[in-house]
C-alpha cells in the first residue's frame, strides 16, 4: 500500500510524509497490535489475502461502518472472491447460516486447521448447531457416511434443490451407493423402490433398528404385507393404493376418518382425504406415524417462513414445549381454529388462578365490536399477539378501550 504525501498529527507535533512513496508492510504493521492472528496466519490452512498480508483485502485501516473495520458486511465481501456460493444461494433450499451471511459461523476468516477454513471437521462442525446428532451418535445401527462423519456426502453446505440441503433426489441419492441387486429388490417385496423416496422407511443418519428403519412401524408394513394396501410389485401402477386415501385408511381407522368428514371445522388435508399429508403410511419416529414431531409438522403449513428460515416465526411463543394437538384438533373439531374445547374452558386448564378472578366472560357478556359472546380469545392471541401475555393491544389502556370507548373521551 502507497500512501500519498499528507500530514499526519502524532503526539503534538506536525510531522510531514516525504513526497515519495513509502512502502507499508501491512503485516508486520498489523500484528504489531493484533498480534493475536499471528497463530492464524501460521497455520496449515491460511485465508489468500492473510497468507499475502493483504489485510487491506478485507479491511478498511483507518475507520469502517462495520465490525472489524470490514469493508462491507460479511457476505458481500466474501462473495467478492467466492462468487461461486452466489448460485448456491439462489437454489430453492440454503443453509440458514449462509442465507442470513454469517460465513464465520463455519470458516475461520484468516486462517486454521481443516480444509475450506472450517472451524472444525464434518459432524464436529455440524453438531454445533445440530443437538440431534448427539442422540443419533448414541444409537446402535448408523449410516456409514454418518457414522464417518461425512456430512457433506449428502448435504451441501450452502444451498442445494432439494430437501435437507441434499445434492439430489433422495431416491437418486441413495442409489449413488446402493446396488439394486436381488438382496435389494427381495428385501423391498420385489416393489420397484430404487427412486423412491427412502427416508419414508429408512433414518438417513441412524436407528435401533437393522436396515436403518424407523422406531415405529405400520402394522401392515412390519408385517410385509404390502398388498393391503398397494396394488401387486408387478402391476402397472405398483404403489397405488386399492382405495382412495380416506377410504384405505377408514378400513383401519373408521373413527379418525369420520371425525375428519363430519366435523364442524375440518382441517383441510383431514377433510380433503389427504391423510398422507401428516402421515407415513410405512414408518415414524412417533406412534401416530406423524412425518416429523408435531410442531415442526403444523408449521411446515402454517408458518412455513419461520419453520424453513430456522426463526421464530408468527406462532412461536405459546408454551414452547407443548405440541399443538393439546389444543387443537389435528382431524377436526366443533369449534374455531379446531380448538378441542371452547376457549374459556380450554384455558382455563393451565390458567385455572386467572379465570378465578377473570373479567366477566361467557354467553351473557357480549364484545362490542363484533357482538359475539366475550371469551378469552377477545383480549388474546393465541399465539402471535404482539403486547405482553399475548394481548392484542396494550393492557395498560389501548385494550380496553378498545372496548370501553366511553372512557376515551
Amino acid at each position: 500500500m502507497k500512501l500519498r504525501p499528507t500530514l499526519l498529527l502524532f503526539t503534538g507535533l506536525l510531522l510531514a510524509l516525504p513526497a515519495q512513496g513509502i512502502e507499508i508492510d501491512q503485516m508486520e504493521t498489523c500484528l504489531a497490535c493484533h498480534d493475536d492472528l499471528a497463530a492464524e496466519i501460521a497455520s496449515p490452512v491460511t485465508h489468500p489475502p492473510a497468507a499475502m498480508g493483504d489485510c487491506t483485502a478485507c479491511h478498511n485501516p483507518h475507520a469502517a461502518r462495520f465490525e472489524a473495520l470490514l469493508r462491507k458486511t460479511p457476505a458481500p465481501l466474501c462473495l467478492e472472491c467466492h462468487a461461486e456460493v452466489s448460485e448456491d444461494l439462489e437454489r430453492s433450499q440454503v443453509h440458514e447460516p449462509a442465507a442470513a451471511g454469517r460465513c464465520a459461523d463455519c470458516h475461520l476468516p484468516h486462517g486454521g486447521q481443516h480444509a475450506g477454513l472450517l472451524r472444525e471437521e464434518g459432524v464436529n462442525l455440524c453438531s454445533t448447531c445440530h443437538g440431534e446428532i448427539a442422540d443419533w451418535q448414541s444409537r446402535q445401527v448408523q449410516h456409514p457416511p454418518f457414522a464417518g462423519g461425512e456430512c457433506s456426502l449428502c448435504h451441501e453446505p450452502h444451498g442445494a434443490d432439494h430437501a435437507a440441503l441434499s445434492p439430489a433426489a433422495p431416491g437418486d441419492l441413495c442409489m449413488s451407493c446402493h446396488d439394486e441387486n436381488a438382496g435389494f429388490k427381495s428385501a423391498h417385496g420385489q416393489y420397484p423402490v430404487a427412486r423412491a423416496d427412502c427416508k419414508q422407511c429408512h433414518d438417513p443418519h441412524a436407528s435401533n433398528a437393522s436396515g436403518l428403519l424407523r422406531s415405529v412401524l405400520h402394522a401392515p408394513f412390519e408385517g410385509g404385507n404390502c398388498t393391503v394396501c398397494h396394488a401387486l410389485p408387478g402391476a402397472d401402477e405398483p404403489f397405488r393404493t386399492r382405495l382412495p386415501l380416506d377410504q384405505l385408511c377408514g378400513e383401519c381407522h373408521g373413527e379418525q376418518v369420520e371425525e375428519s368428514r363430519n366435523a364442524s371445522f375440518l382441517h383441510v388435508p383431514a377433510g380433503g382425504g389427504n391423510c398422507a399429508a401428516c402421515h407415513n403410511p410405512h414408518t415414524a419416529e412417533d406412534g401416530r406415524l406423524l412425518k416429523a414431531d408435531g410442531r415442526t409438522l403444523c408449521l411446515s403449513c402454517h408458518d412455513p417462513g419461520g419453520a424453513s428460515s430456522g426463526e421464530p416465526g408468527r406462532y412461536a411463543g405459546h408454551g414452547e414445549d407443548l405440541d399443538c394437538a393439546m389444543c387443537h384438533g389435528p382431524h377436526g373439531g366443533e369449534q374455531p381454529f379446531l380448538l378441542v374445547e371452547s376457549a374459556t374452558t380450554l384455558c382455563s386448564t393451565c390458567h385455572a388462578h386467572q379465570h378465578s378472578a377473570a373479567h366477566p366472560q361467557g354467553e351473557d357478556t357480549f364484545d362490542p365490536r363484533n357482538g359475539q359472546p366475550l371469551d378469552c380469545l377477545s383480549c388474546h392471541g393465541i399465539h402471535d399477539a404482539p403486547h405482553s401475555k399475548y394481548m392484542h393491544f396494550d393492557s395498560g389502556r389501548d385494550l380496553c378501550i378498545s372496548c370501553h370507548q366511553e372512557k376515551n373521551r
